[in-house]
């Protein structure tokens, strides 16, 4: 089918670039309920009873390896970064990051100590 003239809608420019369809936006909204959805409460009631919400459990269970690689695939494949003006609170955090890194470090439990046998008496 041909764009005819006068078509309107090709003026447009179509959808715009990382906008997601209906159906991938609920998909999406799907399997991050799912990440975040607790064990032990109830389902939301919007994906209860959905076969998306019962093959996300059923992977997650069966194949946990694929459920992973499936969320992911889901991910926006690049991620823009705006109004990035603040490195001095990335730096805080960063530097939070490693501290609280080294103060696990430090409570670790020391690996004990063995001694070689150099023979078994019976």
């Amino acid at each position: 089918m041909r764009f005819e003239r006068g078509n309107e809608y090709g003026k447009l420019g179509g959808r715009p670039k990382g906008v997601r369809n209906k159906l991938d936006a609920y998909a999406y909204a799907c399997g991050l309920a799912h990440v975040q959805y607790k064990r032990g409460e109830p389902v939301p009631s919007e994906y209860e009873k959905t076969s998306l919400w019962v093959a996300l459990e059923i992977t997650l269970r069966t194949n946990p390896r694929d459920y992973v690689k499936g969320i992911i695939s889901m991910l926006p494949k690049q991620v823009a970064f705006e109004n990035v003006t603040d490195l001095a609170a990335a730096d805080r955090v960063i530097e939070a990051i490693q501290e609280e890194l080294a103060a696990r470090e430090a409570r670790a439990l020391p690996a004990p100590q063995m001694k070689a046998i150099d023979r078994v008496i019976n």
